[in-house]
């Protein structure tokens, strides 16, 4: 047994079974019972070669790690779990700014949230300021993603979650066309930061407020993204949790923008130097008004190639959600895709429940191939059995 293992105290096994489908640098968790949170680590076995992997405790007692070793399909691998009486090395972290919480992986940038409010160029209409939003998003060489307030559309804001068309109460309210000053979206406050040897991220507040006077809040959000280490593509959760925020319901009306994930794609791309495709083979020339349960971008930026995947959750409402997508010709070829969940329904929201939307990101250099895409969404969507044991 090695020096560190005898520093440490054997608490517990985990069995995963990859089940249908070949996993590769997946996100691992599992529910060690009532086994209370502690610094740990796991040890496997890879033939005769002892590995040590970090692992990290969430809030809800679930145990994280990243499967460090390709696991075929049908095969399983079990873990040791070692408690120890050290911290460990914390390599995503994040960074507060006097404007916004700048999320990290080894040093290099993953996104910035933006909790300050930002106002648009100067001469332009100061409706058009917001908080809560993140831009930018990174690529792992540092490529940017996203881009804000365009000239075209000075409502867009890198990658955010506005509602277009809403009934509240008598009203019908717009969150996103902030021209009208029907409503917006505002950061409330931070929950909580967390960096971690395995993951980090942030959970904050947001409210959607009617401009009326005085205003009203129609719904909370609570919003919380969490980045994984590792080498190679970069992977984090946007997960986002709305609830009404006093005793009137909300409708999300039928609408053909709005909801779930957003994203204002670069400034350099156009419809000659990049490319969308969604999880039913769907491009910019006919993707929109349809579903998917995945969109990719990628294309050229400067320095490089780069892009994102974009993963919705088999539970979120009306899963697989409907996409909006510019069709190749729009806006002079920029681009702008969106998970649409009440693109084709609408969504009554009441009191005293809650509404969670859940998407996973992977942002990425060069590009991913359809069965890349895919193998992430067989990962978040059918995840490993993971079982613990004494």
């Amino acid at each position: 047994m090695t020096t560190l293992l005898s520093q440490a105290q054997l608490i517990g096994r985990i069995t995963v079974k990859a089940g249908a489908y070949a996993r590769h640098n997946t996100i691992l968790r599992v529910k060690p019972g009532k086994l209370q949170q502690q610094s740990c680590h796991l040890v496997t076995f890879l033939g005769k070669n002892e590995t040590v992997v970090p692992a990290q405790f969430q809030e809800d007692g679930s145990l994280v790690w990243q499967l460090e070793k390709d696991l075929p399909a049908g095969e399983q691998r079990v873990y040791e779990i070692w408690a120890e009486g050290r911290g460990g090395t914390d390599i995503v972290k994040v960074e507060t700014t006097p404007t916004a919480y700048l999320l990290k992986n080894e040093g290099k940038q993953v996104l910035q949230y933006n909790y300050a409010v930002m106002n648009p160029p100067a001469g332009i209409d100061t409706a058009f300021k917001r908080s809560g939003f993140i831009h930018p998003a990174w690529t792992p060489a540092g490529r940017v993603l996203t881009n804000i307030h365009p000239k075209d559309h000075y409502h867009h804001f890198g990658i955010w979650n506005p509602w277009t068309d809403t009934k509240y109460e008598k009203d019908t309210v717009d969150f996103w066309n902030l021209k009208k000053l029907s409503g917006t979206v505002r950061f409330a406050k931070l929950v909580q930061l967390t960096n971690g040897k395995v993951f980090g991220g942030f959970h904050v507040l947001q409210e959607h407020i009617v401009l009326t006077k005085p205003e009203k809040i129609a719904m909370k959000e609570d919003l919380e993204v969490t980045a994984y280490g590792g080498k190679g593509a970069q992977v984090w959760d946007y997960n986002s949790t709305l609830r009404c925020a006093g005793t009137s319901p909300i409708t999300l009306l039928e609408y053909r923008y709005g909801g779930g994930f957003a994203i204002r794609g670069a400034a350099e791309w156009n419809n000659e130097n990049s490319v969308v495709l969604t999880s039913e083979g769907k491009s910019r020339k006919d993707a929109d008004n349809t579903h998917g349960r995945w969109f990719k971008i990628a294309g050229a930026l400067t320095g490089g190639k780069g892009g994102l995947l974009v993963l919705s959750a088999p539970d979120n409402f009306n899963s697989p959600q409907p996409v909006r997508i510019w069709p190749e010709k729009d806006q002079n070829g920029q681009v702008f895709a969106m998970f649409s969940p009440t693109k084709d329904r609408s969504w009554e929201l009441t009191p005293g429940n809650v509404y969670p939307q859940k998407y996973r990101v992977i942002t990425f250099d060069g590009d991913l191939t359809a069965a890349e895409a895919e193998a992430y969404w067989n990962d978040y969507a059918f995840p490993p059995e993971c079982t613990f044991s004494k």
